[in-house]
């Protein structure tokens, strides 16, 4: 017996997608297919506007050789056209639907294309699951009618993925399957649900070094070799997630990922513990904040030979030793140039703003606070201007706020200044 899990996709949850939804979802399963394979994005096409007259296509992948992958990427060219809803090809006008212009006996251009350069027309229904009752059956009733346009189609490779097999498409992209079942905003999120946090919604501004750093991290986890971890050390408040997001933003890369706020969240989880059963193909990119040593060395320990299909990036704000087998990234404070630009986006003239960025210390973090309350509270600068009391959030992160190692944080190694009466 099957046992259900957070990540279970189950028929109804694909029947009620609408369109625009359901073509969304299958985009990111075809980015994170090819990730997995190694496709490169400039073979993939899969425009966001679906409403615009596509020549009956919503997506292609052309010009790549396959080797494994489970069969949504075909070799040479593929196209898709996605249905959602109830629609049914047991009916004859909804397969004519589908191939031809409206009213006519034209194949619409994009699917002529494709057939004509002997690529693959593959048609995913969202809404249906109805089995053949012959073999091939629904594939022949497509032939059949582009034989009466060209004999040549006799031979057209057509394919049709149902709701079972997009379940079982899903369930290797757990950061997948939690969108489409809607638990996106659980303890392990999504990148659309990590994303829209209000932290992660700040004006983000990286220096020269920062983006060298985002654009190897992003060559470090497109490298399909082998299992990664990722280490991003750094300051509190020095932009250390904000940096992982932009780093995990590109379409072949968000698909995967799955964010967990702290490593106690993750560390011994149902989902850790499907990760790592023998029979699992799971493939992800782990992003586990206010990860310290110990944890970041027993997760990686547990994942650290399942092999290409997993990469994890583990964040945390104290430094420390490096090992064999990770690959550190120590994240830089920010440039006056660009704590400049940040304080400036809370409408503060430049010439203000450059009075307060030594005080920030290339914290990003800081610069946010500090150009808030230059615009809200510009008699007392370090007042919050929300619930959350950020400066102890700042110095405390996960840890026992009582702790031996949060009270040496709250002094300032250069001058013992407690931080919080800056």
């Amino acid at each position: 017996m099957n046992i259900e899990t957070i990540f279970t996709i189950k028929n109804e949850d694909l029947s009620r997608l609408g369109p625009e939804k359901a073509v969304d979802s299958f985009r990111e399963l075809i980015w994170a297919e090819a990730t997995t394979l190694g496709i490169g994005k400039n073979f993939i096409n899969i425009p966001t506007a679906i409403t615009v007259s596509d020549g009956g296509i919503d997506a292609e992948v052309r010009n790549v050789k396959i080797r494994g992958g489970q069969g949504i990427i075909k070799q040479g060219l593929t196209r898709y056209q996605v249905k959602s809803g109830k629609f049914s090809l047991t009916r004859n006008q909804n397969i004519k639907n589908i191939l031809f212009k409206d009213k006519s006996n034209q194949l619409r251009p994009r699917i002529k294309s494709c057939l004509d350069k002997n690529g693959t027309l593959v048609i995913v229904l969202f809404g249906w699951d109805n089995p053949d009752v012959l073999d091939n059956q629904l594939e022949d009733k497509f032939r059949e009618k582009l034989i009466s346009v060209n004999k040549k189609y006799k031979t057209a490779k057509i394919e049709i993925f149902r709701q079972n097999n997009l379940i079982g498409f899903l369930n290797n992209y757990p950061s997948l399957a939690l969108r489409v079942v809607g638990r996106e905003q659980l303890k392990f999120q999504t990148y659309n649900s990590w994303s829209n946090e209000a932290e992660m919604r700040r004006e983000f501004q990286a220096g020269k070094a920062q983006k060298d750093m985002i654009f190897n991290i992003q060559n470090e986890l497109r490298n399909q070799n082998e299992a990664l971890h990722v280490r991003i050390l750094g300051e509190p408040g020095i932009g250390k997630t904000r940096l992982v997001l932009e780093s995990t933003c590109a379409d072949d890369l968000k698909p995967l990922v799955i964010y967990c706020d702290n490593a106690r969240n993750f560390r011994d989880s149902n989902l850790m513990n499907e990760i790592i059963r023998e029979d699992n193909t799971f493939s992800a990119i782990l992003v586990i904040d206010e990860c310290d040593q110990d944890n970041s060395f027993y997760i990686w320990n547990k994942l650290k030979y399942l092999g290409a299909r997993i990469k994890i990036i583990t964040i945390y704000s104290e430094f420390e030793g490096s090992s064999v087998n990770i690959k550190y990234f120590h994240v830089p404070p920010l440039e006056k140039e660009e704590i400049s630009s940040i304080i400036q986006s809370y409408r503060i003239p430049k010439d203000e703003s450059e009075r307060w960025i030594e005080f920030c210390g290339g914290s990003p973090r800081v610069a946010h606070v500090l150009g808030q309350n230059l615009k809200d509270n510009p008699d007392d600068l370090l007042k919050t201007s929300d619930t959350v009391d950020i400066w102890n959030r700042y110095i405390t992160g996960v840890d026992d706020k009582e702790s031996e190692k949060v009270q040496q944080r709250r002094l300032d190694p250069a001058d013992s200044t407690p931080l919080n009466n800056m």
